[in-house]
């Protein structure tokens, strides 16, 4: 009887701490809610001042005084960002936040332009105009701003412990890869006030989970508190944008908290994004990587049609042998490889590659391979959004592979060999084997394939090496600050696909010379994005071109999208210029956020010491030893792997 009783004290006592814990996880988040609402307040009663101030402002006075309020509407907004980001990212982009930039409204039959808004605009005019000139505009923006803020606060929203924890991470991603790159204050270069005004707003909240993380894990705990705090004060004695040492606030600091909350996340029960949403609605970021560098940081699946259950070593093998027959062409004579080396990076050293039967050049130069399915859309001009709709392409213009679906199948039914190949490699595949969503599925499981971050860059960032190149170093932190690199190659892939949730690939308006070395030289007329898909047919795409990796760049020369620069030194002067405009090519769409880089000879050096850091091609270029016997069309067996030319 006394066992009895003491094992029902005990069952008792446990029922009691665990409706006391989970009693105080949701009070947690209901503090958290209503700081949530009276941040929006404060924002929103932030931006009035500032307006009832601009509105009675002399237009013949300075700014400064209005740039000093301003800040203070950014600290509100900063101190409200992370959670209001999180729960409704669109919103914030289309009315708080977007980029300064016009753009064309979604989900529309038609070609509507939407004009540039937010704190991004009102920055870039704030403090690159005078009053003047853009205190009617400061005043509309600022109007509209409000407006929409003001709507949205009557919406219901929705805060539970997974949402703040993911939101925290979330921010880590956006305060690491936009924020301390001057990314969102065009004007003000407001970055590291705002980083730390971010870091002290999440440190606020997290502070009350601090007894729930406690009781699954004292040490882990105490080093995320720890490091947050660090990384705060670290911020403070570090304020200098030029000279903030940012690899070492990513290693010492923002990567370990990046994984630090998640695993006091899984340790503390809550539950966590993938077991409350379905997969195909999961962000293309990975929310249980632990590293921004981490080679699942980003899920590949989330930018290609195949379905991951399809993607296997069968069919990967399958594609590349696909990838390095001369097949697929017309002739035979000419395969993907034809274009894409595996040792150059998978292009071919050409400033355009050469066109079918020799008959002059393609049109654009042939971009890496490694890491290309980490985008949103795909070509040079950006037009088509899934990675096998870009096979096809390829397929049947003229001057590559000039042929069709139905003549390769043909072909490819005629060997017993690639019969067996593809029965093995699309064994889960229900549809017909050899068929054009087969050959599609097949090379994009290939492609997909040619992907990793094992530089030596990326080794020293998750701690796998104790060192690197004080060159690479300042480089990199260029790169990321400065120079401004950062802001149009985002980390990790430094490509154009945009964090935190890298779900839109972005492109550039650069004035790209058609022959730079040219005494005067002159605009590049390929039109770029404006001509790729038919939406895209407006003003400020033209000669806009999407922002490629620059991954494996030592690798990649000639470079731009019409290979016109011979050397990674010749690029960084036309950048460090200031683009088309620094030579004399006027663009009035030009979306170089700088007039010019002054940056010294050694600082080139530099970042592009950084960039060769990031080359890495290990265990991806490999060619068959073999391509597949056909039975009737015998001439085809002597065709060469990779193709003649």
């Amino acid at each position: 009887m006394k066992k009895i009783y003491v094992l029902l004290l005990v069952i008792m006592v446990v029922c009691l701490a665990f409706t006391a814990f989970n009693q105080a996880d949701k009070q947690a988040a209901i503090t958290v809610k209503e700081r949530h609402t009276q941040r929006l307040d404060a924002f929103i009663n932030g931006l009035q001042v500032f307006r009832d101030a601009l509105q009675v402002a002399d237009t013949n006075s300075g700014t400064e005084p209005l740039q000093q309020q301003f800040l203070q509407v950014r600290k509100a907004f900063k101190h409200w960002e992370y959670l209001g980001e999180y729960l409704d990212p669109q919103f914030v982009k289309d009315n708080v936040n977007g980029a300064p930039l016009p753009k064309l409204e979604r989900n529309t039959f038609g070609i509507t332009v939407m004009q540039p808004k937010g704190m991004q605009q009102i920055d870039d005019m704030l403090y690159g105009n005078t009053l003047a000139e853009s205190k009617e505009e400061l005043l509309t923006h600022t109007d509209k701003i409000l407006n929409a803020l003001k709507d949205y606060k009557n919406l219901p929203v929705a805060i539970y412990d997974r949402i703040v924890f993911e939101a925290a991470r979330t921010e880590f991603i956006r305060l690491y890869t936009l924020g301390l790159t001057g990314f969102d204050v065009p004007g003000s270069g407001n970055s590291i006030p705002d980083a730390i005004n971010v870091l002290q707003t999440i440190e606020q909240d997290m502070l009350l989970y601090k007894p729930l993380f406690e009781k699954t894990d004292k040490i882990k705990t105490t080093t995320f508190y720890t490091t947050l705090n660090k990384s705060i004060a670290y911020l403070q004695a570090n304020n200098d944008f030029d000279k903030l040492d940012r690899l070492e606030f990513l290693t010492t600091y923002l990567n370990p908290m990046f994984d630090g909350l998640l695993q006091l996340h899984k340790a503390s029960g809550v539950e966590m994004l993938h077991e409350t949403t379905q997969a195909f609605l999961l962000p293309p970021y990975n929310h249980q990587s632990g590293n921004l560098f981490a080679n699942d940081f980003l899920n590949p699946f989330k930018y290609i049609g195949l379905p991951q259950e399809l993607y296997t070593k069968e069919l990967i093998e399958l594609g590349k042998t696909l990838f390095y027959d001369p097949v697929l062409s017309s002739k035979n004579n000419r395969a993907c490889a034809s274009c894409h080396n595996p040792s150059l990076a998978f292009t071919d050293g050409n400033a355009k590659s050469t066109a079918l039967d020799f008959d002059g050049t393609v049109e654009r130069n042939a971009p890496t391979l490694i890491n290309c399915v980490y985008s949103e859309r795909f070509f040079h001009d950006m037009r088509t959004d899934v990675l096998e709709a870009q096979i096809e392409h390829v397929l049947t213009n003229r001057k590559e592979f000039d042929t069709d679906m139905l003549s390769i199948i043909d072909k490819l039914k005629d060997s017993k060999e690639y019969t067996t190949l593809f029965e093995a490699g699309l064994k889960n595949y229900k549809g017909e084997k050899i068929s054009p969503q087969g050959i599609t599925f097949a090379l994009s499981a290939y492609v997909t394939s040619l992907r990793g971050f094992n530089s030596t860059f990326d080794k020293y960032v998750r701690g796998e090496t104790k060192s690197i190149g004080a060159d690479v170093r300042r480089g990199y932190n260029l790169f990321m600050g400065k120079a401004v690199c950062g802001t149009c190659h985002f980390a990790p892939v430094f490509n154009g696909t945009v964090p935190p949730r890298y779900e839109e690939s972005e492109s550039e308006v650069l004035g790209v010379p058609a022959n730079p070395y040219a005494k005067q030289p002159v605009l590049d007329p390929d039109l770029g994005r404006a001509k790729g898909m038919l939406k895209d047919n407006v003003y400020f795409y033209e000669y806009s071109f999407k922002t490629p990796t620059v991954r494996n760049i030592a690798l990649t020369a000639p470079y731009m999208h019409n290979g016109a620069y011979k050397t990674l030194d010749d690029i960084l002067d036309f950048y460090n210029k200031g683009g088309g405009d620094g030579i004399g090519i006027k663009l009035e769409h030009q979306t170089l956020p700088f007039d010019s880089l002054s940056l010294n000879k050694q600082e080139m050096k530099d970042i592009i010491a950084f960039m060769k850091s990031l080359t890495d091609t290990a265990n991806m270029t490999s060619k068959p030893a073999h391509l597949p016997k056909f039975e009737k069309q015998t001439a085809l067996n002597s065709r060469k792997v990779g193709g003649e030319y």
